[in-house]
């Protein structure tokens, strides 16, 4: 499918006549203002984080999880300027401690909401290149929760939520690069990496049971993703 895909895009791009498609090709290509909105998905590793989910003397080294992003982006000439967020959640859930009949889990969401720039240092009809930076907050939530609150009883709905929870916020920072290929005069797909750092406490938080927020200090990161992105003309 995906042969057939790369095989049919040149055809389809070009019986596109849509006037928005035109459009849009035109301000790319002369640099005129037009904005951008770019889905991402792909892996948020934690390669060198010390995450401690059941106490600071239980630690183990790294972390990857599924990110998922969306950005939108107004674009001049070779700079663009930007938000967006992204979402992540674990792959892997820790035993916690506490009794064993209760087979307690522990799991963790990160939320990173950032502005950004852009420099599209490469542009040609059919690709773009482009490095970057983007500042903005991380928060980071674990949960932790037992076997009935994973497999209830009953199908009632209590009010509150499922799990115990400590949120854990701090100041997030990346530079990276990326490229585009146009397939369409206004969509184009691609990818991206980044490095960055979040600054969270330096002193984890706890919840009112004794468990520890699995995340502290500077947190070196990796966002690796693929991107799908639509252009539209102003």
């Amino acid at each position: 499918m995906l042969v057939a895909f790369v095989t049919l895009a040149p055809d389809a791009r070009a019986q596109d006549t849509s006037r928005g498609a035109r459009r849009a090709l035109a301000a790319r290509e002369e640099g005129r203002p037009h904005t951008v909105l770019e889905l991402g998905a792909g892996l948020l590793a934690l390669p060198a984080a010390e995450v401690c989910p059941t106490s600071l003397d239980a630690c183990s080294t790294g972390e990857a999880s599924l990110g998922l992003g969306i950005h939108n982006i107004y674009q001049f000439g070779v700079w663009g300027i930007g938000a967006g967020i992204l979402w992540g959640t674990t792959l892997r859930n820790d035993a916690a401690r506490g009794l064993e009949d209760l087979e307690r889990d522990h799991a963790r969401r990160y939320f990173l909401a950032e502005v950004l720039l852009r420099y599209t240092f490469l542009r040609t009809p059919e690709y773009e290149a482009w490095g970057g930076a983007t500042v903005g907050g991380v928060s980071v939530l674990d949960a932790w929760s037992v076997r009935a609150d994973r497999e209830p009883y009953s199908d009632v709905a209590f009010v509150g939520p499922r799990s115990l929870s400590v949120g854990t916020e701090g100041f997030a920072a990346s530079i990276g690069g990326g490229g585009h290929w146009f397939f369409w005069d206004n969509l184009s797909v691609g990818g991206q990496l980044r490095y960055g750092n979040w600054f969270l406490p330096s002193e984890p938080a706890t919840s009112p049971l004794g468990d520890v927020a699995s995340l502290s200090g500077r947190v070196d990161f990796f966002d690796l993703s693929m991107t799908l992105a639509y252009r539209l003309a102003l």
